[in-house]
C-alpha cells in the first residue's frame, strides 16, 4: 500500500486530536466506484454524521458522497474519480477528529483501493 499518495490539509494539532481540513488519496490502481462508494458509506461511521451518496456520475466517472444531516452550514463531502481517487473535505469548517479515528480514516480510505 506504500504507492498510495496522501495528500492532508491539517489545521491544528495536539496529543489527542486534530482539525483537518482535507485528506486525498491517489492510487496506480482503479478500483470499482461502486464499491469503494459502499465501504465507505458503510464503513466510515465515525465521523459524528452519516453518510450517504448523492450522486454517480458514469459520464466523469465520479461519486459524490456527502453528509446525511448538515450541521449549521458544515458537511462532510467525499468525491471518488476514476477508482483511484478519495478526497474528504469538511466544508465550512475543519473536522475535529482525534488522532486514532484520523489513523482508522487514513487506513479505511487506503483499503478502498
Amino acid at each position: 500500500m506504500d504507492d498510495i499518495k496522501i495528500t492532508a490539509d491539517i489545521e491544528a494539532t495536539d496529543q489527542l486530536g486534530m482539525l483537518v481540513r482535507r485528506v486525498q488519496m491517489e492510487a496506480p490502481r482503479t478500483g470499482d466506484l461502486r464499491k469503494q462508494a459502499t465501504q465507505i458509506v458503510d464503513g466510515v461511521d465515525y465521523l459524528g454524521c452519516e453518510l450517504k451518496v448523492i450522486e454517480v456520475d458514469g459520464v466523469s466517472n465520479a461519486v459524490q458522497i456527502r453528509s446525511k444531516k448538515v450541521q449549521g452550514d458544515t458537511f462532510i463531502e467525499i468525491i471518488l474519480r476514476g477508482g483511484n481517487f478519495v478526497s474528504l473535505e469538511r466544508i465550512g469548517a475543519p473536522l475535529h477528529i482525534s488522532k486514532a479515528d484520523y489513523e482508522k480514516l487514513i487506513s479505511d480510505l487506503k483499503n478502498i483501493f
